[in-house]
């Protein structure tokens, strides 16, 4: 009877931490709000673009609201064409939120571009998206996404004084990142871990007189 009830004591105690950390998950997962609204635009300037009508959010674990402001042009991929035609890959739509959200960071470009960056995994997760994918197109973000300086730094007031935006892309070695998103699919690295690889492979990492 003693054994019995010591089980039953664990049992209790393990129900209880497993409720404490669904809770605490729910608490600090983040969530999209608002529906985004969008038209397809596809002319010659602008080939493979949305136009995004209506604004949303996304509001990530710690609290902070990224806004996808309307009325901006925003193209309809995330990962560049070095990825895109050699691989299969989800479609955009499976992802669009969390697209126009990163996107929309770049061009507005007031929060500095690691935290834009740093979003995208748990979006992805949020919007639905398989573990392993989510990864997989994170790593690729992390690789050749965006990096911009954000308005109104010093860079701005100085040599760049009529730059209307200072942003631009890193430059991966993209047989290596190719073999790490084999990696990623296939061996469900940890985040840490793919972080630490995908930096290793990034050839240029852009203007060196910009903090990178």
């Amino acid at each position: 009877m003693i054994l019995l009830k010591n089980e039953y004591k664990h049992l209790i105690l393990i129900s209880i931490i497993i409720i404490f950390a669904s809770e605490n998950s729910l608490v600090h997962a983040g969530k999209f709000r608002g529906t985004p609204v969008i038209e397809q635009i596809d002319t010659v300037e602008h080939s493979q673009h949305v136009k995004l009508i209506r604004a949303f959010d996304y509001v990530d674990n710690q609290g902070e609201i990224w806004t996808a402001e309307a009325n901006r042009l925003i193209p309809l991929h995330l990962l560049s064409d070095e990825i895109r035609q050699v691989r299969p890959l989800p479609s955009e739509f499976d992802y669009l939120k969390t697209m126009l959200i990163y996107h929309s960071q770049s061009v507005q470009a007031t929060a500095p571009w690691r935290d834009a960056r740093d979003i995208v995994y748990d979006a992805l997760l949020d919007e639905g998206l398989q573990e392993n994918l989510a990864k997989m197109i994170y790593a690729v973000v992390r690789a050749e996404g965006w990096r911009w300086e954000p308005l109104g730094s010093s860079c701005y007031k100085s040599c760049h004084s009529n730059a209307p935006l200072l942003r631009w892309r890193a430059m991966p070695d993209y047989e290596q990142l190719n073999e790490t998103i084999d990696w990623i699919l296939f061996d469900f690295p940890t985040l840490d871990q793919i972080d630490i690889r995908v930096d290793a492979l990034i050839l240029k990492t852009g203007p060196h007189i910009f903090a990178q």
